[in-house]
């Protein structure tokens, strides 16, 4: 027995009691032998682990010279070889040696699989958005779609569909994606409030491009009212937040103040601690006081 309770010298006469507390803890079971260069440099950090996991993992030693009949047990054919027990079954198994990234992201799943969960669904996200952004944007869609199917609760995943839909021009899906889930959810809120801004929107359909060709000719209030919401609920938050912004500078009385209220609403589609709303609050302040 080592000074770690964590860890424990194997033998012969204790591996039936390991293995039994293995239904409760976690056991990575280490095969070295003194021989071993990998082994032995290894060895270091399987005991920092054990440490920094005190009570979340055991780590129990093999000498596999010494204990030859309990490594063939393990079917252990090479050295340094690491078997991972939990719930009296073999969950999973290196050989050769590792580095301390490598052993942690092994353990993640049993160690902490809420952890590995996120980092697999980043994962996940990361290399839709890399396809969207090669022009593969049919497949990430399909991507995301087959996963919601089949997880309709990954939230984060169903804002970056909608995200796509909304570059695309796809308003009416993205609303359709966004109205499968009920309950208020922290990842969709933005975009309900992307949506609530072309309900304030004043009548007419107009392109952003042609808002935009009216404001360079007159910048007549009326467009930079609508170019801002429009520009916003496309995703473009800081061309909108630039046209309420000088709605508000030259002409700040009209309809009652709107573009206060306006900016304000514009600030309720983006995220939480959102740079972008900083530096736009900041200039509203300043005019406004």
């Amino acid at each position: 027995m080592q000074d770690n309770a964590s860890i424990i010298d194997v033998n012969e006469q204790n591996i039936q009691q390991v293995l039994e507390a293995s239904r409760q803890t976690p056991v990575l079971v280490d095969f070295w032998a003194p021989w071993c260069q990998p082994c032995l440099q290894m060895a270091p950090t399987l005991e920092k682990l054990a440490g920094e996991y005190q009570g979340k993992l055991i780590l129990a030693k093999v000498n596999a010279d010494e204990q030859q009949n309990i490594a063939a047990q393990f079917g252990v054919r090479s050295l340094p070889s690491l078997k991972l027990v939990y719930q009296g079954q073999l969950v999973a198994e290196l050989e050769g040696a590792q580095s301390e990234g490598a052993l942690r992201q092994w353990l993640a799943p049993v160690l902490d699989p809420e952890a590995a969960e996120k980092e697999q669904e980043e994962g996940f996200l990361e290399q839709v958005r890399m396809a969207i952004d090669a022009g593969h944007g049919d497949q990430a869609e399909q991507a995301l779609r087959q996963t919601l199917q089949q997880q309709p609760d990954k939230h984060a995943f169903r804002a970056l569909l909608v995200e796509f839909l909304l570059g695309e021009g796809r308003q009416d899906e993205a609303q359709s994606v966004l109205a499968e889930i009920a309950e208020d959810v922290e990842e969709l809120r933005p975009f309900r409030a992307r949506f609530a801004l072309l309900d304030k929107l004043p009548a007419g359909n107009e392109s952003l491009k042609t808002l935009a060709e009216r404001i360079n000719a007159s910048g007549k209030p009326e467009d930079l009212h609508a170019y801002g919401l429009r520009a916003a609920a496309a995703g473009q938050f800081r061309e909108g937040l630039e046209a309420l912004l000088t709605l508000l500078r030259d002409h700040r009385d009209y309809e009652d103040g709107v573009a206060r209220a306006a900016l304000l609403q514009v600030f309720d589609c983006l995220p939480k601690g959102d740079p972008l709303a900083s530096e736009y609050r900041r200039k509203m302040f300043t005019y406004l006081y």
